[in-house]
Parts: C-alpha cells; structure tokens; sequence
C-alpha cells in the first residue's frame, strides 16, 4: 500500500492513539484543514449573508457563494444548480413535500428495500397524504444488488428514489438503467448518495437523476450542511421547500413574490460555517483520492474481509460486485449489540443495530448487525486488532 493514512491531519488521532474508531459511515472524523477553514470564518468572516450593506457581511457572503461555487465543481456540476440544505434527511422531506406532481389516488413511488430510513418516512407520509402505493426493488440476499425492478416500473410510476450504495452492506448499485428508464417515461428521480460521496468522484450530470443530495459529514465536512443538486427541470418546477426570509423581492400583507433560481429553496440563516467546511471537506477528500485513498481502502476491506471469512461463527452480508469499504456481520451465538459493547472495551468503534434499514433487515430475516466502516484514518494494525479482540470475545465467552 502506497497510501499513508495522514494521522497527523486528524486530532482525535493525536489525543486517543489507542482509538480504533470503525463508523465512518455514520460520520467522518474531521481533518484540521477543515476545522482550521471553519474556524478561520468564524473568526474573520462571519455574519448574515446576502444584502449586508458592511464589508464583513459582504465577505460572509463571498465565503458561502464560494463553497457552493466549489461543492458543485466537486460533483462535476454548476453552482446555479446547488443548494445547501440542512442535511440529507431535511433535503429528502423537502422533495418529497414539493416535488411537481399532480398526485392522484394509485400513483407509484418506488424505492430499493436498502433504502435509509430518511428515503423512506417521507414517501410514507406522502403516500398517507395521497393515498398513494409505495413499491420497492428487493435485494438479492446472496449476491447483495438490487433484483428484478422492470416489472416494478410503471405507467402509475411518478418518482423513483434509491440510495446509490447501501449504508449496510457498502454495495454501489447500478442506478443508470433503472434512472434511465424512468425518466424514459416521465418519473422524476431522486439519488440519495450520502454512502457513496466518500468514496467515488460523484458526476452528478451523468446519473440520470433530476436530484442528487449528500451530507457533508460523510465525506470529512461537519454536520449541519447537506449538498443539494437539482436538474434544471426539476429545479424550475419546484416550490420552495420552506418560506421565510431571504428568499422574497416583496411582501405585503396578502402576497408574497419570491426569487427564482436556487436560492428559493433557501429561506432563513444558512449555516454558513457548515457549508464552508463542506467544500473544504470535499477539496481535503479529493487530494487524498488523488493520492490513492480509494485503492487503499479497498485493500484494508479485502483485508478485514479475508480475515472475517475465516471465522466459522461470523456472517457476512453480501456487498455486491461494487462496493464501499463497508463490511457487515452478526453472528447466531452473540448479540451484535454485544459484539459492539465488547469491542469498545478494546477501544474499537464500530456501529450494531438496524442502520435506520429495518427493511432490509426485515427481509433478509436479521434483528441486528455490526457494521465496519473504514475511512482515511484507519490503518492495517488496526484491522489486526478488531480481529484479534473477535477472536478473544469468542475464546473467552463461546463455552
């Protein structure tokens, strides 16, 4: 492995050497270069964006046009197309509540049984609102993609919406025929990538999809900032996914007129600082791709998955011809709840439950599994160690 990991950028790395920290998935640790840019704002930028009539507003504002301008460079797309949203979950709630379409009782929305809980609530809701019919694609449960979806996809079909890799499994899904097909015949589309940002150089335009949404949390950015991307069809037929100010040219007691363009979909005080540090996230991630981040990944995932092979009492989740470095497992004689609290006795932290995927779970038959998922600050010893404390949970605990 040519890659070396950069320890030193990661302060956690400093304060608690002995942290084997395995859940990344769920959120990255954050590089000092990104905390620095955030703090940097804080200190000399800050204040409200948009019509300050100061210099210091002036510059808050040129800080948040010029993250939007670099996330969209990231994703291959134009920062006209670009809005910063709360988080993946907030963005999902405001597609699915302001979506253009003439609902009527029986139309179809159609989903991945992988699907996050946070591409699957507001469908719910919709559907109740509606009385529409959700439907979804199954997972093959010995190869881990996605199965059969044309018979699924249907005249009654208004919206497709996938996650593009599964936050269980780590599996990067074909999306591109099923996103391709549906807006054959007039669906609209929507791909939550929050799993796969991290790991592959997102290009948005090249998806098929009307809309593209990730935090920047996943991908070394903080929490408190989700990337927004819209097509322009579907940016121009949209409302506003919530009112207030900053997105109006007037007001008066009866009427409101508000802007056009992506900044309608921004109401209120953006988190500014979030969404500085989002765009630095994404500069930090893609000179580490650069370097070879995603081969070395790949290489600690075949390692730890060699490893876990060999034990007779761990299962594995499939995880598809592409995938994330993520690895899932339980075992029919520990509790995957127990395997977790066993680990971070040794200091290893790794995540054990549903994932916010019951479906999955519930249909593969599963109560609960470990997740591991590894990022830039993870090194070989400490593959070695997470086996090593497996194999001594088993010793200790298996008669």
């Amino acid at each position: 492995m040519s890659y070396q990991p950069p320890l030193e950028q990661f302060e956690f790395c400093q304060q608690q050497p002995e942290l084997a920290y395995f859940d990344s998935a769920a959120s990255c640790q954050v590089p000092q270069s990104v905390l620095t840019k955030l703090l940097d704002y804080y200190q000399h930028q800050h204040a409200n964006v948009h019509r300050a009539s100061y210099a210091r507003g002036r510059a808050a504002t040129q800080c948040y046009e010029q993250a939007r301008r670099d996330c969209a460079q990231a994703i291959g797309a134009t920062a006209a197309q670009v809005s910063f949203q709360a988080s993946t979950t907030s963005a999902l709630n405001g597609l699915a509540q302001q979506l253009p379409v003439a609902w009527q009782a029986g139309d179809e929305i159609l989903l991945s049984s992988a699907e996050h809980h946070a591409n699957i609530l507001p469908w719910q809701r919709l559907a109740a609102q509606h009385d529409l019919r959700l439907r979804f694609i199954s997972l093959d449960r010995a190869s881990g993609e996605l199965g059969e979806w044309q018979h699924l996809l249907g005249p009654r079909t208004k919206v497709v919406s996938l996650t593009l890799a599964s936050n269980i499994t780590g599996t990067r899904f074909a999306l591109e025929p099923i996103l391709a097909a549906a807006q054959q015949q007039g669906a609209w589309t929507i791909v939550d990538a929050a799993q796969a940002v991290a790991h592959e150089q997102l290009a948005v335009t090249q998806l098929g999809a009307d809309a593209v949404v990730f935090s920047a949390h996943k991908a070394y950015g903080v929490a408190g900032c989700a990337v927004l991307w819209l097509s322009q069809a579907l940016l121009a037929a949209s409302e506003p996914f919530t009112v207030g100010g900053g997105i109006v040219t007037g007001v008066t007691k009866s009427h409101a007129n508000l802007v056009t363009g992506i900044h309608k979909f921004e109401a209120g005080t953006p988190n500014v600082g979030a969404a500085v540090a989002a765009a630095s996230g994404l500069a930090w991630l893609q000179q580490q791709q650069q370097l070879g981040l995603h081969d070395y990944l790949q290489a600690l995932r075949q390692q730890l998955w060699q490893q876990l092979q060999q034990r007779a009492w761990l299962t594995l989740l499939p995880t598809g011809k592409q995938h994330t470095p993520v690895i899932a497992f339980y075992s029919d004689e520990f509790q995957a709840h127990d395997i977790a609290t066993w680990l971070d006795q040794h200091q290893i932290a790794v995540r054990a439950g549903h994932h916010c995927a019951q479906i999955l779970l519930q249909d593969w038959q599963l109560p609960a599994v470990v997740r591991v998922s590894l990022a830039a600050y993870n090194t070989p010893a400490q593959i070695e160690r997470l086996v090593a404390a497996l194999d001594a949970g088993w010793q200790l605990f298996a008669d």
